[in-house]
């Protein structure tokens, strides 16, 4: 189920995205063109990197250990291989460190915030995951297709961690305290989604916001309910 799979892989969701979309007009301008080309070329090896802990044969044995105790497969995968998948991202993160002005900390935080929100999630798996039922699932699903606007600014990833921009309004948008208030509507819209289909999840999202409002990358804002 790739709604599941982008879910639960939310700290890598947050951090490195190959997702083609449309641009929103404010990034349709040579010079993010010419930016986001450079970062194909420095995000190939990280990308390559995060494939290879996906591959079939590592995805297999996972099914093959967790089959009877978890309806999220995709979840139990990332959670098996998060540091060999954080190696690949750490890596990443060293090489584009001097990407720009902007990448030396908007990437470090992003990363930090990805680490803590998946590490408290795994970390905690016993009362997050491995009890969801088929029913539990389909709520997931639904919520997810309700939600997942709050998080389209994943989709241009580049622009919020790495390329800069001389119209001073983009520069504004793309701050960390916009990272953590999106990624905190996300958890509000899903908190409100799945009260009346899922116990299991409602808790497990309002844990996750929690986490996200104590965090080190976030918790110097006033994350705002929408």
């Amino acid at each position: 189920m790739a709604s599941t799979n982008q879910l639960f892989i939310f700290g890598l969701f947050v951090t490195f995205t190959t997702l083609t979309v449309a641009l929103p007009p404010h990034l349709q301008t040579e010079s993010f063109m010419e930016c986001r080309e450079r970062c194909d070329v420095f995000l190939a090896p990280v990308m390559e990197c995060i494939s290879e802990e996906f591959s079939p044969d590592k995805v297999n044995e996972t099914a093959r250990l967790y089959s009877d105790t978890t309806a999220c497969l995709n979840c139990k995968h990332v959670c098996r291989r998060r540091e060999q998948i954080w190696d690949c991202i750490k890596h990443g993160v060293e090489s584009m460190r001097e990407f720009s002005n902007k990448s030396k900390t908007m990437l470090p935080s992003t990363v930090q915030l990805a680490e803590t929100i998946v590490n408290y999630f795994c970390d905690s798996e016993k009362e997050m995951f491995l009890g969801l039922t088929d029913e539990d699932m389909s709520c997931l699903k639904n919520s997810w297709e309700e939600c997942k606007t709050n998080l389209d600014f994943i989709k241009n990833l580049d622009a919020v961690t790495l390329c800069e921009f001389e119209d001073p309004d983009v520069t504004n948008l793309y701050t960390m305290e916009y990272v953590c208030q999106e990624s905190g509507a996300y958890f509000d819209c899903s908190i409100k989604n799945v009260f009346s289909c899922s116990h299991r999840l409602h808790n497990t999202f309002t844990t996750l916001k929690a986490v996200l409002l104590v965090s080190d990358s976030c918790g110097k804002y006033d994350i705002k309910v929408r």
